[in-house]
């Protein structure tokens, strides 16, 4: 099976909770590159990202992720197709090059059906 890159919403309080939670609910052998990071403006915001080979189960705060390497970007497909659509003047055409580097490490996540917003990260060392 192929791995799922998967994004769980959390707080700085919370963190060694959700961690437990994400290796109980995907079984700890089968989560890999777990990385977390905070909100660059709301440094109590955390998301943990990671790779899991299990996808018939989905923890709670959880959505299903992608990820642009060489800019340190994630994204979801929505938000992904909502900055298309402001970019290239309101038209979805999935051949529109995005120039990575204005996103580079944020998330970008969408925000209704025709928006979405950019969140800088910072990566904390767990």
């Amino acid at each position: 099976m192929r791995p799922q890159l998967l994004c769980t919403f959390t707080y700085v309080d919370r963190l060694p909770i959700s961690i437990e939670d994400i290796y109980k609910a995907y079984e700890q052998e089968h989560v890999s590159n777990m990385k977390c990071y905070h909100y660059a403006h709301l440094p109590n915001n955390v998301i943990c990202i990671y790779n899991t080979t299990i996808s018939e189960r989905r923890l709670k705060d959880t959505i299903s992720i992608n990820r642009k390497k060489e800019s340190n970007t994630y994204y979801s497909i929505n938000a992904l197709n909502s900055l298309i659509r402001i970019l290239n003047n309101g038209v979805l055409d999935k051949s529109y090059l995005i120039n990575w580097l204005d996103y580079g490490d944020s998330i970008l996540l969408s925000e209704g059906e025709e928006g979405y917003k950019q969140i800088k990260i910072k990566e904390l060392t767990i």
